[in-house]
């Protein structure tokens, strides 16, 4: 299929190849699709493992060393065992054309996208954002090196940038099996005027929020908080705290005594350690104070709390669903407390994807709970310092098996 046929000489200065060319783009749909998993996959993927380490070795970013480390030989084929185990001999197959549109705001969420279609045995076509990263420039970096002693990955990638062109999302969009989309909800609607065809398969990946529990006695009971303060911050501030699974709301568990000297205790950690690491920007820290003076006029009983710039407290006396819509980015967080988990329920709505909690007993615990309450939202529950990793499931969704297709489930004599 020709993806340009329909367009006009001018639209191809709309499209910039980062990675490929106009003729590996219209030859992606004829590529064999692999088997999830494949051995040339994770071969491919362990190559790119190597290629970054030694291109971040001399940068050390945080987050380009995990998405380098996840794509190692021994965590894929971990993973690819489980996935064995759970088709018990089914027959699996890629889907065909991945393609994939992310946002800025995590510069690897575009390598972890690709990863998992090229895991679930698709080719992909991927847009990047406008805005470069540094992560962008060494993942793009390390993958021609990759593909120079494994050339047939050529033909099985495509990464591009364009504007807001829709004439060239509808012909993308008509070349995929598959579109997943990262962003905002506004960019998912956008996105979705262009129209997939019956039987093709989307993932829209919409606005989410995140909130961690903070267990008192839990606080309380630990001299050092050195570990729950550094991932406390690795799950807010290196991005902003513009992820998804990114807390904006601190829910303090226990009784009103032990909750106040416990935030004491926290925050008194946590405060120097972010003010000596976070680089916040006038227009971030214009914009948490402009929302907290807003809602300390607007709404009864709120109480504003600051340490600096870099942290801006907002305590509620009750939790209610549109808590999400009142977030900002840059450390701004709505608190609030109680003896259970009830208070904490209302604001559960599907709008909430990941809860954090101080370490993996109270994980299970909080997460039985929430199944008990039967809250409609909450697809991750997980440790502090973890919240931004990536899984193949995400958002209540398996990846690998959305993006590749069951094409024999049993045989019967």
């Amino acid at each position: 299929m020709n993806v340009m046929e329909d367009r006009d000489n001018n639209w191809q200065k709309d499209l910039q190849f980062l990675l490929g060319d106009t003729a590996i783009l219209e030859q992606l749909a004829e590529q064999k699709s692999y088997i999830p998993f494949s051995e040339e996959t994770i071969d491919f993927l362990d190559a790119l493992y190597q290629a970054l380490r030694k291109e971040n070795r001399s940068v050390q970013v945080a987050d380009l060393a995990a998405f380098s480390f996840w794509c190692r030989k021994g965590n894929l084929s971990h993973i690819r065992e489980q996935y064995a185990r759970q088709w018990n001999g089914k027959k699996v197959i890629g889907r065909g054309v991945a393609f994939h549109i992310v946002p800025s705001n995590i510069p690897v969420l575009f390598a972890f996208s690709m990863a998992a279609s090229l895991l679930a045995g698709d080719t992909v076509v991927l847009r990047l954002p406008e805005k470069e990263t540094v992560q962008e420039q060494m993942i793009l970096s390390a993958l021609r090196q990759v593909m120079e002693t494994q050339p047939e990955w050529k033909k099985r990638i495509v990464i591009l940038r364009y504007g807001h062109v829709k004439e060239v999302t509808d012909a993308l969009s008509r070349l995929c099996q598959v579109r997943v989309i990262w962003g905002g909800d506004h960019s998912i609607q956008e996105i979705q005027k262009s129209v997939l065809e019956p039987g093709k398969t989307e993932l829209a990946f919409a606005d989410r929020r995140s909130a961690a529990v903070l267990r008192a006695d839990a606080i309380l009971e630990k001299e050092d908080l050195t570990d729950i303060v550094r991932g406390f911050y690795n799950d807010t501030y290196l991005n902003d705290q513009n992820a998804c699974s990114s807390p904006s709301l601190l829910y303090w568990l226990g009784s009103s005594e032990q909750t106040a000297l416990a935030h004491e205790k926290f925050w008194k950690a946590a405060a120097p350690y972010i003010q000596s690491r976070y680089e916040l920007g006038a227009h971030l820290a214009v914009q948490k104070w402009e929302q907290a003076m807003y809602l300390a006029a607007t709404k009864e009983n709120v109480k504003i709390q600051k340490f600096g710039n870099e942290v801006v407290l907002v305590k509620l006396p009750e939790l209610s669903a549109n808590v999400w819509e009142l977030t900002v980015p840059g450390g701004f967080f709505f608190e609030c407390s109680g003896e259970n988990l009830d208070g904490l329920y209302p604001a559960l709505t599907r709008k909430c994807q990941t809860l954090t909690c101080v370490n993996e007993t109270e994980c299970t615990e909080v997460a039985e709970k929430l199944i008990c309450a039967g809250v409609s939202g909450v697809d991750r529950v997980v440790q502090i310092g973890h919240a931004l990793d990536f899984s193949l499931i995400w958002d209540g969704m398996d990846l690998i098996v959305q993006m590749s297709r069951l094409i024999l489930s049993q045989l019967r004599s």
